[in-house]
């Protein structure tokens, strides 16, 4: 058994009599908290997987509609000695729980590529180092290789720097007691920046270090900015334009997406709830705005009060 993302829960007696019913699963089920044993039972002459659940037939779990049109929900049936435990949660619960482990993954191996990459980039920059040092002794062989050390140089920086972007915004630190919204946002779309040039994006970016901060989470923060950042990039129809800004505004940090989405895709609502929790989750807000053949992801995140 498997019990995650629980948004309420009744416990109901052999007789099928709710004992007791919190607030979320009489709304999760739509059911009238002055007679839920009689709403319960009601809901289940219109839902024969409801009633097979309840009466302990087939499998222990029922996806269920959600009430007045909600989205659906999820109701599962534990087995207790007085009765059984009901469960109700989102439906889409369970896939909300396999993004949050692959992101925290995904992190993790980020971090680790970009240790195990740095390493013998520092010890490539020694030796080149080393060699400049010992071609110095001969003018005539440094100055004909001074050329191409200077561009091993320079792309062993770039490297490093593409490295420390990813390290910062997979996994980033808060060790002055803020996050930087502006500079994540800026490494993020430098990392997306590829992908941009790949589907024909002209992305430009308005965001700038220590200008925008906020108190709120660092490495949740990175991961919201990415995620949305990086579903812009891949909704901007090819030839398309994206324009992000990260600005203080009063009590609010706050970072815009500005595009001309193509068409919505199936998953669009389901991101746009993961996105929205996170984001109140943090003390903030995301709304998602859609004027003629524009839209607008607004995000607000509490501003750090010395930004």
């Amino acid at each position: 058994m498997h019990t995650y993302l629980s948004a309420g829960a009744a416990f109901v007696d052999p007789d099928g009599t709710v004992i007791a019913a919190d607030p979320g699963f009489l709304a999760g089920l739509g059911l009238d908290g002055g007679d839920p044993t009689g709403a319960l039972r009601a809901r289940a002459e219109g839902s024969p997987a409801l009633r097979a659940l309840l009466a302990g037939e087939g499998p222990s779990r029922a996806r269920l509609e959600g009430a007045d049109g909600a989205r659906a929900v999820e109701l599962e049936r534990v087995p207790a000695k007085a009765g059984v435990l009901l469960l109700v949660r989102p439906a889409d619960g369970q896939e909300w729980m396999e993004h949050a482990a692959r992101s925290e993954g995904l992190t993790r191996i980020a971090a680790g590529v970009a240790h195990d990459i740095k390493n013998p980039l520092n010890a490539m920059a020694l030796q080149l180092a080393l060699l400049t040092e010992k071609l110095s002794a001969s003018p005539e062989a440094s100055g004909a290789a001074a050329s191409h050390l200077g561009a091993l140089r320079d792309q062993v920086v770039r490297v490093n720097e593409v490295l420390r972007r990813l390290v910062d915004v997979a996994d980033p630190s808060a060790p002055l007691g803020y996050t930087d919204v502006g500079a994540l946002l800026a490494d993020a779309a430098s990392l997306l920046g590829h992908d941009a040039r790949r589907r024909r994006v002209a992305l430009t970016v308005d965001a700038h270090g220590g200008a925008v901060r906020t108190v709120a989470d660092a490495a949740r923060v990175g991961r919201l900015l990415l995620g949305a950042l990086a579903r812009a990039v891949a909704t901007t129809p090819e030839g398309g334009r994206l324009v992000v800004r990260a600005a203080a505004e009063g009590e609010w940090a706050v970072v815009r997406l500005e595009q001309a989405p193509g068409d919505p895709a199936p998953e669009g609502g389901y991101y746009s709830e993961v996105a929205a929790a996170a984001a109140e989750a943090l003390g903030g807000r995301q709304e998602v705005i859609r004027e003629g053949g524009e839209q607008r992801t607004v995000l607000r995140l509490p501003r750090n009060e010395r930004s």
